[in-house]
């Protein structure tokens, strides 16, 4: 199931890089998004001008599906990306200032009353009959992009609305830009690291002796699940405190203008007005959920904590130290992976050197490649921000057609942005496929050329992640997936929840495995106490998405004064951990201060579904089975955000959603 045999016509398909030209100074991203806002001017004012005798969907709403400052125009990702993969501090400054600009300016066009008075008699004129669905898919998202955009206000209440935009806009820009450049470093003694891999303490060791750290999920992961000294995962956890300036107030304003501006438009709440584009529909639908999850989950996760506390108590009596009688925020993450170990025989750190960053990502392009009947082709010659950067082309033999393209930027670097996530760069127009790039905080190779291997955690979200460039490139028809045919928030996450589950197929981990000494593959034994762990503790993680879930909505609906007073009650309420004291997530919990602010719970939502296509479809049918690929690929990912997504759901699973399957991989249905 690994071998790729596709092919296609090198003759008729051409590969080429994407349409990027990176910039090296300041000044060339100052120039080109100033370029950018006056050609967007320039279009805005030509369909305002136009006789109303020459208005129709192809002069008035075809322009508008790709204007110069929307990611369907390349030079909008040169200006603004270089902010998250820069080593220059200045570039990045200069690309940060540029996003803000554009933003703002976005802001402002869909305030432009004359541009939809134009769209507005486009739509009124024109026979729904004699649209296509597409056509009819794309007027009615620009009729209502325009209303939620404030045109139904007075030109004073506009004004104000314009300003809480950009000052929310400009607060999410300091927020992600603090995270970006937070120079933290924790230091200590190598005996302070007990447990943890001699490996990681001589990547990580000064000229002085000490092990320095930062706070980047490569180096805070193996302290948090391995180190044996609690003091010493304590310190790690108690850094954050101090980490991070000012992001604890610039979230308080974000969230307070983001209510302002929902109440100027109309709505009680920011979450109400984010929801109404969702799948959920409202507020309630999503509340719904997850108060029917909690009181199982906490019933289970009591019995699950209970069982860490117990061996918490064992081990402290091991090391000869008094026992505190709790289990502290630093202490969860450690005895999970010790119960894995000792009760599952699963040892993370043993298991990491069978999955070799080259042999996973050599193995998931292969897998994808197979499951969707694509080809990917590397390309070596283009133009790269760091010398680490890869470049594929992706290809769909059957059609001997380009469809897109990924880049592979994997590993941490001064001033990159430090979690993982992949941008989207450019949307598919008639031009031109889709470019993506997955931005990644792997373990990086070492100095001496040791190869850099992965926790099976982070193969699980390497697949998760490069299941969304998938769905962005096999998105079918010009101008799908942009703001206008987006794929709502809470079924954006579906589909590479649903992919994870090949992480756990033996099968998979068979093929995807290979010692980085031996060669050997992941023993037998090893694999099956790996897949025995899956769903241990499964009430621990979900207790952390209800906790942030609702976190995010009581702050997107009545904003609270005291933000550290609502996390020290909510933590230990929904996740049964007390928050340790100035402790606040909310400093470095990016996803409230960008486009999932009041929509974290998508994961949860996303997740109900991701469970039901895999054990519908897949399980059922083969995990590598082309022609359940296929139909996937079509019904899903193909229709982006063009259609009713519910109908697309249900004609791939050829049955109404269910929760059943999701609830017993959380242990909380037999």
């Amino acid at each position: 199931i690994f071998s790729v045999q596709l092919s296609f016509s090198k003759q008729m398909v051409k590969i080429v890089p994407p349409p990027f030209h990176w910039p090296k100074s300041p000044a060339e991203v100052t120039a080109a998004c100033e370029e950018i806002l006056a050609q967007t001017k320039a279009l805005y004012d030509k369909i305002a001008a136009l006789p109303s005798e020459q208005r129709s969907f192809d002069t008035v709403v075809r322009p508008l599906l790709h204007p110069p400052n929307y990611k369907t125009n390349p030079k909008v990702s040169e200006v603004k990306f270089m902010q998250h993969v820069s080593t220059n501090p200045e570039l990045r400054s200069a690309c940060q200032a540029a996003g803000t600009k554009l933003a703002q300016a976005r802001a402002a066009f869909r305030m432009r009353g004359d541009v939809f008075q134009a769209v507005q008699a486009v739509h009124s004129a024109t026979p729904a009959a004699s649209l296509t669905p597409y056509q009819s898919h794309f007027l009615n998202s620009v009729m209502q992009d325009f209303r939620r955009g404030g045109l139904a206000l007075s030109s004073e209440k506009q004004g104000e609305l314009k300003r809480l935009l950009e000052q929310d806009t400009e607060l999410c820009h300091q927020f992600q830009s603090t995270l970006t450049n937070d120079t933290t470093k924790i230091h200590y003694k190598p005996e302070d690291l007990q447990g943890v891999a001699q490996g990681f303490l001589d990547r990580k060791r000064a000229a002085s002796g000490d092990i320095v750290v930062t706070l980047r999920a490569p180096d805070t992961l193996p302290i948090m699940t391995t180190c044996e000294v609690a003091a010493s995962r304590r310190k790690l956890t108690l850094a954050g405190t101090t980490a991070y300036p000012g992001n604890l107030e610039l979230v308080k304003k974000g969230v307070d203008t983001r209510k302002q501006i929902a109440n100027l438009l109309g709505y009680d709440s920011y979450a109400d007005f984010v929801i109404e584009r969702r799948m959920a529909s409202t507020k309630g639908a999503v509340m719904d959920l997850l108060r029917s999850l909690q009181p199982q989950t906490l019933e289970r996760g009591k019995k699950d904590m209970e069982r860490l506390l117990q061996l918490k108590k064992t081990h402290y009596a091991e090391r000869g130290e008094e026992f505190d009688g709790k289990l502290n925020a630093w202490d969860v993450s450690f005895y999970d992976n010790l119960l894995r170990k000792r009760e599952c025989g699963v040892d993370e750190d043993a298991i990491k050197e069978y999955f070799p960053v080259s042999v996973v990502l050599e193995k998931t392009l292969e897998i994808y490649q197979n499951l969707f009947s694509l080809q990917f082709v590397e390309i070596t010659d283009f133009d790269r921000w760091h010398d680490s950067v890869k470049l594929f082309a992706v290809v769909d033999p059957a059609q001997d057609k380009l469809l897109g393209h990924f880049y592979l930027d994997l590993y941490p670097r001064e001033g990159k942005y430090n979690h993982q996530a992949i941008f989207n760069l450019l949307k598919r127009t008639e031009d031109h496929g889709s470019a993506h790039c997955m931005v990644a905080n792997l373990t990086p190779p070492s100095a001496d050329g040791t190869p850099a291997c992965l926790y099976h955690r982070e193969v699980e979200t390497f697949f998760h992640e490069f299941g969304h460039i998938m769905h962005g490139v096999c998105a079918e028809q010009p101008f799908n997936m942009t703001r206008l045919a987006k794929t709502p928030r809470d079924f954006v996450e579906a589909p590479s929840q649903m992919l994870e589950n090949w992480c756990w197929q033996p099968e998979v981990l068979a093929r995807m495995s290979k010692h980085r000494v031996t060669g050997a593959s992941l023993p037998a034994e090893q694999l099956t106490a790996l897949l025995a762990a899956k769903n241990v503790n499964q009430s621990i993680k979900l207790m952390r998405m209800l906790y942030l879930s609702e976190l995010d909505l009581i702050i997107h609906s009545t904003p609270p004064d005291d933000l550290q007073a609502l996390v020290d009650e909510l933590r230990p309420r929904t996740t049964l951990v007390e928050n340790p004291q100035g402790d606040n997530m909310l400093r470095s919990f990016g996803h409230l201060m960008n486009q999932y602010a009041a929509g974290y719970y998508g994961y949860l939502w996303a997740e109900v579904i991701s469970a039901d296509m895999f054990f519908e479809r897949f399980a059922k049918e083969g995990i590598m089975n082309p022609e359940v690929g296929m139909e996937y690929r079509k019904k899903i990912l193909a229709v982006g955000g063009i259609g009713n997504l519910m109908e697309h759901l249900q004609g791939f699973l050829k049955r109404p959603l269910q929760q059943t399957y999701f609830l017993r991989s959380k242990g909380l249905l037999q």
